[in-house]
């Protein structure tokens, strides 16, 4: 017996997918068979009450979801970026993250990916035009912060971005006292 192929347009997809939600949106992309559904899902904001619409089900969207739930947007971003979850960070700033936001810290999620070497951020990062010299409560930069972890390869993209490499925390340490030999 030849097995037949399921398809789906976009616009039964889309007219499924309103009227479930997360929970029953990932169950019926599991049902399928599909590692990824074309169907958007709808988070609310805790911070703001603003509706964030994330494009679709798969593994970084699902992530993103959970960060926003637990957090809020910004922050979920600046988490994802901290963690070197890449995907979760695209996706995030599809979702419109501020990409200048901080945490408590005044850390930026530039600063957090710098911090914990994680390049593939740093590099989406600063391909979208954040601003590398935003500095945290202490005066540390992004690239002062990689120098102070040895993260040399995130020093390096930082510095091929036009990174000052002449910026001082606020106790006079520069990138170069603070870079391990």
């Amino acid at each position: 017996m030849e097995a037949t192929r399921l398809f789906l347009t976009p616009t039964f997809k889309e007219r499924i997918c309103s009227h479930l939600n997360f929970e029953e949106i990932i169950r019926f992309r599991d049902a399928l068979g599909l590692p990824s559904l074309k169907c958007p899902i709808f988070v609310i904001d805790p911070q703001t009450g603003k509706k964030i619409i994330l494009p679709g089900v798969n593994s970084a969207t699902i992530a993103a979801y959970y960060l926003i739930k637990q957090n809020n947007l910004n922050l979920a971003f600046i988490m994802a970026a901290a963690n070197g979850q890449n995907s979760v960070v695209q996706t995030l700033i599809a979702a419109r993250a501020d990409l200048e936001a901080v945490d408590q810290s005044r850390c930026t999620a530039l600063i957090k990916a710098s911090e914990n070497g994680h390049k593939f951020v740093v590099q989406t990062l600063v391909n979208h035009k954040v601003n590398i010299e935003a500095v945290n409560k202490f005066g540390l930069t992004a690239l002062l912060k990689a120098a102070v972890n040895g993260r040399d390869s995130v020093v390096k993209n930082l510095i091929e971005a036009k990174a000052n490499v002449e910026a001082v925390d606020f106790f006079g340490y520069s990138a170069y006292f603070n870079t391990r030999k």
